[in-house]
């Protein structure tokens, strides 16, 4: 008479041990996993901002380098057309060619008048534009309008249409070397010039709340060649 327990079979014990080694290895592959998909969404999130950040960059920086400032002279009429390179424009008009204040309460971090107009916009992109960036630091919101120069002073009262540029911003900083120091803001009307260039930073922050600094700095070509575009900056990201 054979004995029962010569039977083949599991005992409890050895399927509760099985159990929790199974349990151990899908806990481990799983943690493996979601550390690897975490990695990549903030990989992915990086290369956005990166993208987003050197397109903003690259933008500000070639309309700086297109900076316009034509000659103050008082014309016997000072009128509303669009002023040619080179030749005279009215003095009404000398207040608007460039301008930063980082403590304006619109939140206009710069205006100025550039040679350098963006493609899609209602205006043709051949002439003078003025440009203006608003920063929405609330929103973290920086905004871009842009529209044919006319020489207005100013005093008067424009009516401007916005579009987002760039969403995700923490601060945007400027500095403004005028040949011997970097300055925090400028006035065409005070200065009366455009600056050597122009050091643009621009900080970010992702759904996790890291920050990542990018920066690029802009010579002023045009404060001799009037307009011309002559050379390219390089962006320089610098993460944090």
């Amino acid at each position: 008479m054979s004995n029962r327990f010569d039977k083949g079979g599991f005992t409890l014990v050895e399927i509760l041990v099985a159990m929790a080694i199974i349990v151990t290895i899908v806990s481990m592959v799983y943690g493996s996993y979601f550390t690897t998909s975490k990695s990549t969404q903030v990989y992915k999130a990086r290369i956005a901002l990166f993208q987003q950040a050197r397109r903003v960059l690259e933008q500000m920086a070639r309309q700086i380098r297109c900076s316009y400032a034509g000659t103050a002279k008082k014309l016997p009429y000072p009128g509303r057309s669009i002023p040619q390179q080179g030749k005279a424009t009215p003095t009404n008009a000398i207040n608007y060619y460039f301008n930063s204040n980082p403590d304006d309460p619109s939140g206009e971090v710069l205006n100025l008048v550039t040679t350098n107009g963006i493609s899609g916009w209602q205006d043709p992109t051949e002439g003078l534009f003025e440009v203006t960036y608003k920063f929405d630091k609330g929103r973290g919101l920086l905004s871009l309008s842009q529209q044919r120069f006319i020489g207005a002073s100013k005093n008067v009262v424009k009516k401007r249409i916005w579009r987002p540029i760039a969403r995700n911003i923490n601060s945007i900083k400027l500095e403004f070397f005028d040949g011997h120091r970097w300055l925090k803001n400028w006035s065409f009307e005070n200065k009366k010039k455009l600056p050597c260039a122009v050091k643009i930073n621009i900080t970010y922050e992702d759904e996790n709340y890291h920050q990542y600094l990018y920066s690029t700095t802009a010579s002023v070509c045009c404060r001799k060649s009037q307009g011309k575009e002559t050379q390219t900056e390089i962006l320089v990201p610098i993460n944090k």
